[in-house]
This record gives C-alpha cells, sequence and structure tokens, in this order.
C-alpha cells in the first residue's frame, strides 16, 4: 500500500510541475483554501481512506476466509487486468452517473464540481464518502488478496495517468484532434479513454458544458455504451457549478455530515456567452443543490 500512495504522489508532483511552470496557478482564485487549499486537504483524505480499506479488507478476508490469499495466483495476469479496469470503471460510471440523479447523492459527489478552475488537484475533491462508496476502493485490496498485485499496480498507473490528465487544464488534446494527421486516431481514442475534452464538458458550464454527459473516470466507452458521451473539440467558456447553486464552506463540503453549516458562499457570476454569432442553446443538464432543488445548466 505503502507503493501506491507514493507512486500517486510521485505523479501528483510531476503534473503539478508542468501545470506551475505553463501559469495554471496564476489564475484568478486559484490560490485560495475555497479551491486549491481544499482540493490538496482531499488528496491526504483519498490516500487516508485508501490505506484504510486495505487495512479493512486484508484483515476481512484473513479472518472470514483465510484460506483465499493468492487463490487466483495462477490466474494470468493478462486476463486478471482487463477485467478488474473493466468492472471498477463500470461500477464508477453507474455511481458517477446516480450522484447526478439522487439527490443526496450528489450532495455527497459535488464538491468535485464547485473549482472553477481545471488542474490536477481537483481529481480527487470529493467528500470523504465519495471515496467510501466508489467499488474500486475495495475491490483493489481484494486483487491484491487474491494474488495479483501486478495487476493493480498497472491498474492503478493507467487510472492516475489518465484521471490527472482529464481534470488538467492543459488542452494538448485540441492540436492532436485539428491535425490531419493524428486526427483519425484521436476519433478512436476520444472514445475509448477520457481525454481533457470530454471530461471538461462534465465539469464545464455554458454552451461546451454538460454535467449528464460523459461520467466515465479512466474510460469513457461506456458513455458511448449508454449513450451520455459529447465530444465538443473545444474549450469550456467556465467550469464548475451553475449560476444560482449555493456553494457550502470547504469543511462542509469535504467532511458533511460531521461538519454542517449554515453559511453559503457568494454564488457565481454568469458565464458570458462566446461570441455574438453563436447563439447559447438551452442545455439538457440538471444539477441538484444539497437541499434537492434542481438547478439547470444553461
Amino acid at each position: 500500500m505503502l507503493h501506491s500512495t507514493v507512486f500517486v504522489l510521485v505523479f501528483l508532483a510531476l503534473f503539478a510541475a508542468l501545470e506551475l511552470a505553463l501559469g495554471l496557478y496564476r489564475r484568478t482564485g486559484v490560490l485560495t483554501m475555497r479551491e486549491l487549499g481544499a482540493s490538496l486537504v482531499s488528496v491526504g483524505v483519498y490516500l487516508v481512506i485508501r490505506g484504510a480499506s486495505f487495512v479493512a479488507v486484508t484483515w476481512a478476508l484473513g479472518a472470514l476466509w483465510p484460506g483465499s490469499e493468492g487463490a487466483l495466483a495462477g490466474v494470468s495476469s493478462w486476463l486478471v487486468f482487463p477485467i478488474y479496469v473493466l468492472l471498477d470503471e463500470y461500477g464508477i460510471y453507474w455511481v458517477h452517473r446516480k450522484s447526478h440523479e439522487w439527490p443526496w447523492l450528489w450532495r455527497i459527489h459535488k464538491p468535485h464540481h464547485v473549482p472553477r478552475n481545471m488542474n490536477i488537484a481537483v481529481t480527487y475533491r470529493e467528500n470523504w464518502l465519495w471515496d467510501v462508496l466508489l467499488p474500486g476502493m475495495w475491490m483493489a485490496p481484494l486483487v491484491v488478496w487474491l494474488g495479483h498485485p501486478g495487476a493493480y499496480v498497472v491498474a492503478l498507473a493507467f487510472r492516475t495517468l489518465i484521471v490527472l490528465v482529464e481534470h488538467s487544464d492543459l488542452r494538448w488534446d485540441l492540436h492532436l484532434q485539428q491535425s490531419r494527421f493524428t486526427r483519425p486516431a484521436m476519433r478512436v481514442l476520444e472514445r475509448i479513454v477520457s481525454l481533457p475534452d470530454t471530461h471538461h464538458v462534465h465539469h464545464g458550464v455554458g454552451r461546451f458544458g454538460n454535467a449528464t454527459k460523459n461520467y466515465g473516470a479512466a474510460l469513457i466507452c461506456f458513455d458511448w455504451i449508454h449513450g451520455t458521451l459529447m465530444i465538443p473539440h473545444a474549450r469550456q467558456e467556465g467550469f464548475g457549478l451553475p449560476e444560482g447553486a449555493p456553494v457550502e464552506p470547504w469543511a462542509e463540503q469535504l467532511f458533511w455530515p460531521f461538519v454542517r453549516s449554515t453559511k453559503k458562499s457568494a454564488r457565481r457570476r454568469p458565464i458570458e456567452p462566446t461570441p455574438p454569432e453563436a447563439d447559447l442553446p438551452m442545455a439538457e443538464a440538471v444539477i441538484y443543490t444539497a437541499d434537492g432543488c434542481a438547478v439547470v445548466v444553461r
């Protein structure tokens, strides 16, 4: 478990250095507790819960099923790895999708959508209960227990790389999508794995944002299968919650229901529409606030 924690932290450090060098943290509002500060606290919470899940599952399996340790060690990792990744990602797809449909689950997932700037720190910004609810948090120690730590590490590397890339505002993918040399390969790739172009849609507000699209974490293929895929090939006008949605203090966002407050932060200002020829259509997206009210994403 220590090795996987170090692995995640190394990836975060490398991407953070790149974003810092390119000026992503000089944008208005990034260096505040509301945005970057709360996101960094969430990274620590995520690592603690991942460690706790390994301890809990390993203890439970040892107590209830002691003869199962290494039971699948003879099965090829080439088979275990894709099955593990597909099951993990499919579980995430449905938990994530329902978090935008069920008000109580949206209350837990909402902190992930608060930031108005995209960067790698947003990746793990969630209420602590979100990490507990994700099936992959409990599948990972099971895979290791059954004899496939290698499959777990490779899956962790794959998923960590993709989720950091898709949350970063380094939009390298737009250049590859526009080049006639790389466009064909990108047309295939963007329907299999999640890229900034597809995941930024999910966080975006305005013409190229829609919170009811692109639920996939590392894989976007399930959105393609279930009809929730949106590929704009464009930058979003802004990010965060839509106009009118209240924002709780950062401590309540991350540690609710243990921390509760009646105070709400200032609501976001409207996004300016992109230039005059573009008429913003009515979006289909609906986001639920903590009190169960529906807010239409424009």
